[in-house]
């Protein structure tokens, strides 16, 4: 069992960001923290899951569930709106917590709040996992390439933020595993091959399962 505690930061703009701390019965001093993407929220299949496996084996979990699709963004900068909406949730659930090891679960957009935490002193040598991360922007790219601690980058080849020179680069820093999939695309899926997906699925989970070392 876990208790799950909903609350909400005034984010952007005055708009309302929700987010819930879930916290099993034998919880333990680290906090996982998952940011999604813009269109792959918390309840979708790798998210969801994850948050499974981590309640499981008594880590703390914060989901934060922003919603960008929503028309009151229609005007805003996304890019900018999810650093600062992200900071503010964490420095919320931070104040009523003690917490003394991170891991940070990051996919597409969500990796853009991941590269700008990581600038804290309290996150140097957290625990990261980039899912299909936006490779492409200089910032997030730098942001891996000058973390301290360990990380797991997973992406796959038919992925459009795939750039293989840049991933070629990261196979030699110390502490960073690499998981390249093979035509897997950026909803960590395989285009038009269902069961496969599935399989896909479990593959991936066991992978960030292994990494964060829960078994």
């Amino acid at each position: 069992m876990y208790e799950v505690t909903d609350g909400h930061v005034v984010g952007t703009n005055g708009i309302p960001v929700s987010y819930s701390f879930l916290q099993p019965d034998s919880s333990s001093d680290t906090l996982v923290m998952l940011l999604p993407g813009y269109g792959y929220t918390n309840d979708s299949p790798m998210f969801r899951y994850t948050t499974a496996l981590c309640l499981e084996n008594g880590l703390n979990v914060l989901e934060v569930n922003y919603n960008y699709r929503d028309e009151r963004y229609d005007s805003v900068d996304v890019s900018v709106a999810i650093v600062d909406d992200v900071r503010l949730v964490i420095d919320q659930v931070l104040q009523s917590h003690s917490i003394n090891e991170y891991i940070i679960i990051g996919k597409s957009l969500g990796t853009m709040a991941m590269a700008s935490e990581l600038t804290r002193n309290v996150f140097h040598d957290a625990k990261l996992v980039w899912l299909t991360p936006l490779l492409k922007q200089d910032d997030i790219y730098e942001a891996i390439l000058s973390h301290k601690g360990k990380q797991l980058v997973l992406m796959g080849t038919a992925d459009q933020h795939y750039i293989d020179e840049r991933m070629k680069h990261l196979e030699h820093l110390d502490l960073t595993e690499l998981e390249i999939v093979e035509q897997m695309n950026h909803s960590l899926e395989y285009t038009g091959d269902t069961y496969g997906s599935l399989t896909l699925l479990e593959s991936l989970l066991r992978t960030v399962e292994k990494f964060i070392q829960l078994k």
